[in-house]
């Protein structure tokens, strides 16, 4: 594994990144000890949210929630603000360092899409899957040997 090139004046910039209603702000909330609102319907973020994060070895991050998107192709303003983020176009928001992509795991196919163009950034991903329960709940499971290739 490499290790992340990091400047010391500024935190590890991590932004959480998926389609709509995901579980991308339920993370970010879980992760950073907020409470931003959360919904079962797209559009509950509609702006980009930041929040720190301790790790392990002490050092801080800058967590990002983004909004929802399907594709790094914006068709609203809200989706434009997720694109500019991710590709360093904002003057107030550093490019990220890492990327956290958030997929559904009971519709892969739809979030997946995201996860090719995102891996075409140049930036570390890691796919993290949400929704797991509701597989189980149908008795299938995600292929995660799969998915790692």
């Amino acid at each position: 594994m490499t290790a992340l090139p990091l400047s010391p004046s500024r935190p590890l910039q991590i932004a959480l990144v998926g389609n709509p209603n995901c579980g991308k702000t339920t993370l970010f909330n879980a992760l950073t000890g907020l409470r931003h609102k959360v919904g079962n319907y797209a559009g509950v973020t509609v702006e980009k949210k930041e929040g720190r994060l301790l790790l392990p070895n002490g050092d801080e991050a800058n967590l990002i929630d983004l909004p929802g998107l399907y594709s790094l192709t914006p068709h609203s303003p809200d989706e434009l603000i997720a694109h500019d983020v991710l590709l360093g176009l904002r003057s107030d928001t550093p490019p990220p360092d890492v990327v956290l992509n958030i997929v559904d795991a009971s519709n892969l196919d739809r979030n997946l899409y995201l996860t090719t163009q995102l891996l075409d950034l140049g930036v570390p991903v890691v796919v993290v899957l949400t929704m797991t329960d509701v597989l189980k709940k149908y008795g299938q499971t995600a292929d995660t040997e799969t998915l790692s290739l």
